[in-house]
């Protein structure tokens, strides 16, 4: 289907897609949404999917890097933004009173394992503190219903075991970012709490290796690989060996939505849900790596470099999504193979036609598959 039969899709589509709790896209249909992070490479992907949806977004982030896919995709629609550090607990609790948004998806943080080694202070400071902020701005705010507050998988006690971690396990970290986001879960458990005498909703959005068109970060292999791809120069790859929980983001953002739709129509909830990929996607680094190089043309391969530090990064870590696929309908639609084949050819079409529509070519692609 070409691009403009893509965009009359678009809204046709988001009606009639739903799962089987009942959620629907158009349930978001005039909903005034903020999004913490929408700078990010989830934040612009969640930000177009709400656009089609008929949502006002309503962004809160740091500015964007260069290169960033919000950067490429000036296109985005947005009520109002503003470029803010949630750490600053006076400006973000006073842009959320001012927006008056009807729920919120927290999604800014400071997201890279590697990076949290060389700035732990900041990272505890955005992902603790900061979520505490957007927290309790949301409960002094009358018209927010609840949050979504997405963390990560790595939220866990990570004792390499081979099956998927449950909501119930033991949270846990080693590093300075997964011991920080373990610490948000415990942040986002005692708000939780707080909101018993209120009707407020909050959930706990848990999430795997999530990859996709347009993500620009660092120390992140899909990136890596498509950096090294256009440079024409063979990546380095640190732990080829590792296994990583992969997916493709559109599947998890559809899971943070199908909360958010709950929270909004005041269905029941449980307080965390797991967002990860099924067993088939259980691909070791390097052979993510080879399926990549299999769909660029002309690509210069990769090569194993062990890092010259002492830094540790988990070789295995999995999650068990049974809780979201039982009270909510999710599943995964695209396994570890057709996400990375998924995240080439949004590169590919990014340069061919132009990011935005890159992104609403997979987006409505995606609906249609699980129409």
């Amino acid at each position: 289907m070409n691009y403009g039969a893509h965009q009359r899709h678009l809204g046709r589509i988001g009606k009639s897609l739903m799962s089987s709790n009942g959620f629907n896209l158009h349930d978001f249909s005039g909903a005034r949404i903020l999004v913490t992070g929408h700078t990010g490479f989830k934040g612009a992907w969640l930000t177009r999917i709400l656009n089609h949806a008929g949502a006002s977004v309503i962004g809160a982030a740091l500015p964007a890097e260069s290169g960033s896919i919000y950067k490429r995709t000036p296109e985005l629609e947005f009520e109002t933004e503003k470029f803010i550090d949630i750490n600053n607990r006076k400006k973000i609790t006073t842009f959320i009173d001012k927006t008056s948004p009807d729920l919120i998806i927290h999604m800014a943080a400071q997201p890279l394992v590697r990076r949290s080694y060389r700035e732990p202070i900041e990272t505890f400071a955005t992902n603790v503190m900061g979520t505490a902020h957007v927290l309790q701005a949301a409960l002094e705010t009358e018209s927010v219903a609840g949050v979504v507050a997405v963390t990560t998988d790595k939220v866990y006690r990570n004792v390499e075991k081979t099956d998927g971690y449950s909501e119930d396990e033991p949270l846990g970290g080693t590093d300075p970012y997964s011991a920080s986001k373990s610490a948000s879960e415990m942040v986002v458990t005692a708000w939780q709490n707080l909101t018993h005498s209120t009707k407020k909703v909050i959930v706990a959005a848990r999430s795997g290796n999530v990859i996709g068109g347009g993500d620009h970060a660092e120390d992140r292999l899909v990136p890596d690989l498509i950096r090294g791809f256009h440079a024409g120069k063979k990546v380095i790859i640190r732990n080829p060996q590792s296994l990583r929980p992969w997916q493709h983001v559109l599947d998890p953002l559809f899971g943070y939505l199908m909360i958010a739709s709950g929270i909004l129509k005041k269905n029941k909830l449980s307080s965390a849900y797991n967002f990860g990929p099924a067993d088939d996607s259980k691909l070791t680094v390097a052979q993510m790596s080879d399926i990549a190089c299999q769909f660029w043309p002309n690509n210069p391969g990769w090569v194993h470099q062990p890092s010259s530090d002492d830094l540790h990064e988990s070789t295995l870590l999995w999650l068990s999504s049974e809780r979201a696929r039982r009270e909510l309908g999710w599943s995964n639609h695209l396994d570890a193979q057709e996400s990375i084949k998924w995240s080439i050819e949004w590169e590919l079409e990014a340069e061919k036609n132009s990011p935005i529509k890159a992104l609403d070519l997979h987006i409505a692609r995606y609906q249609e598959m699980i129409r």
